[in-house]
């Protein structure tokens, strides 16, 4: 397995990935068509998305996007998506490293994930990471599926 960074050639597979996972469990948001469709705009201004290549046919397994928030040194997990076939294999732990680390390496403060209660395995991980739960207000949470907010602070 190989991390990258975001290329065209992997947008059709952030799209579909995301797109799978989020209609599985919930339903497409207008946000998520917002993302998804403009992931290059995300990236000029300043997010990124990794990708974990299986070097043995080139496919994407799993993928994860940071975005920078409009506080400075705040940033959060945006889109993070993992194919059923490659759960379990560490993709999704390792393309969650790297936005951690890519954050880093911008001096974030503070990184935030809005998720699922529904999303156990994922919240799991998150705390495998060292974020932590912390109180949610859904009026400011963009998606109504939104019911679980964590965060990580960096001195």
């Amino acid at each position: 397995m190989k991390i990258e960074p975001f290329d065209t050639k992997y947008k059709s597979d952030f799209i579909e990935l995301n797109r799978h996972w989020i209609e599985t469990m919930f339903a497409i948001e207008p946000e998520d068509i917002e993302v998804l469709n403009n992931i290059e705009s995300y990236i000029k201004n300043g997010a990124q998305v990794f990708f974990a290549i299986n070097e043995g046919n080139n496919g994407v397994m799993s993928c994860c996007m940071i975005e920078p928030l409009e506080k400075k040194g705040e940033w959060e997990i945006a889109k993070y998506a993992t194919k059923d076939e490659y759960k379990g294999q560490g993709a999704g732990y390792a393309v969650l490293k790297a936005c951690i680390d890519y954050a880093k390496s911008k001096q974030a403060k503070k990184i935030m994930i809005v998720t699922n209660t529904k999303c156990e395995a994922a919240i799991h991980l998150y705390n495998k990471f060292g974020f932590t739960k912390v109180e949610i207000d859904e009026d400011k949470i963009p998606f109504k599926r939104g019911n679980y907010l964590m965060e990580q602070l960096f001195e």
